[in-house]
């Protein structure tokens, strides 16, 4: 391995439950595959004979290649300390890694993959936020993230989620422009994997208003890296 990133914001940093992340290094013996569900409805943790084992837990894999591999950190992983991080690829395991853990580590999704630019938010009518499709202020944006740590009722590692729910534990703020946003929901995301994090909130009145408006999203005392915008009619 060479590095251990949030798979949001493609940085390097502590590890939260629940958090997708991206691991990054060579040697992995594997051509590219994506996630796969099994008979119990919960994503594989092997993918063409590799693993990821976060303290010893072998992680559910979302994507595996020979440099490459995307996971979702066990949601039984503490929430300090540190965690031990190894990647066994057809039995042969890497050297492995102590990464930091702790309560949260929220990041944006952004379009594209980038880490920075463009969130992945929709617009109160389900349309793709953007430059040329920006949100009007008083609406409501879903805004996709992910990093939320622990919840109520705790996220099931490997699932797909099948509704609203498991609101994180700690507080989750938003801030558009600067100016905080009002959070009418925030917990899992219908439909996707456990670990994807959905925050529903309104765009302030007095937002600024431009094509790419920074939008920040705080949970407990972690903040998403900057460097993510909107587009604010």
């Amino acid at each position: 391995m060479s590095a251990v990133l949030n798979a949001a914001s493609l940085t390097p940093g502590p590890i939260a439950p629940g958090e997708i992340i991206t691991v990054f290094g060579t040697g992995v013996q594997s051509a590219p595959i994506g996630l796969q569900i099994g008979a119990d409805g919960k994503l594989a943790t092997t993918l063409n004979s590799t693993q990821l084992l976060i303290d010893g837990a072998a992680a559910p894999l979302l994507y595996v290649s020979p440099n490459q591999l995307n996971a979702i950190v066990p949601f039984e992983a503490a929430t300090s300390g540190k965690a031990n991080v190894q990647v066994v690829s057809y039995g042969q395991p890497a050297a492995a890694w102590d990464v930091p853990l702790a309560p949260a580590a929220p990041s944006i999704f952004t379009i594209p993959a980038a880490g920075v630019g463009q969130g992945a938010v929709l617009n109160q009518d389900n349309s793709i936020n953007g430059p040329a499709n920006p949100a009007a202020p008083g609406t409501l944006i879903q805004i996709f993230a992910t990093g939320d740590g622990t919840s109520s009722p705790p996220g099931i590692t490997g699932s797909i989620t099948k509704g609203a729910g498991n609101t994180p534990l700690l507080s989750v703020t938003v801030s558009i422009g600067g100016i905080g946003a009002p959070v009418a929901y925030a917990g899992a995301a219908p439909g996707e994997v456990a670990g994807l994090l959905q925050v529903n909130a309104s765009i302030p009145l007095n937002a600024p208003a431009g094509p790419a408006v920074p939008i920040v999203i705080t949970i407990g005392d972690a903040m998403s890296p900057p460097g993510v915008t909107i587009a604010v009619r």
